[in-house]
Order: structure tokens, then C-alpha cells, then sequence
């Protein structure tokens, strides 16, 4: 399994850093550690899971559409 540290995920997805912040705050993505140095540390879920938000919010769906189930309710 991968670990991405916040500005890899976000290139790796085409968003920015701000954006990924933004989704933490609004309960979208959680990271799954902390580096011994501090940072975010997100999973090959957490890359599909923002691929997700981004391919839905092109199709037209908003946040408050309910259609993004919070990181809890995705974990296996």
C-alpha cells in the first residue's frame, strides 16, 4: 500500500493542496497517519476516494447532495 503525503495526493488527482484540506474539514477524507515529521499520510483509498468526489462533482453533484459517505463508513 502507498502512503501519500497531502501535496503528492493532491497532484496526483489534479487538485490543490487547499482543496484537500477543505474535503478533510468537511469530514470527506481523514488522514490515516501522521509522518514522524507531522504530515498527512493518506492511502491508495483515500486517492480513489478524492478520484471519486472529483468525477462526481464534474457529473454535477454537490456536497450536499449526501452522495459521499464519510471516511468511517468506507473503512474495511
Amino acid at each position: 500500500m502507498s502512503m501519500y503525503r497531502i501535496g503528492q495526493l493532491a497532484r496526483a488527482v489534479g487538485v490543490s493542496v487547499d482543496t484537500v484540506r477543505y474535503y478533510e474539514r468537511e469530514g470527506l477524507l481523514a488522514p490515516r497517519a501522521r509522518s514522524a515529521g507531522g504530515y498527512r499520510l493518506f492511502d491508495d483509498g483515500d486517492l480513489g476516494r478524492l478520484r471519486f468526489i472529483r468525477q462526481a462533482k464534474a457529473l454535477g453533484f454537490t456536497l450536499d447532495d449526501g452522495i459521499f459517505p464519510s471516511p468511517d463508513q468506507c473503512k474495511t
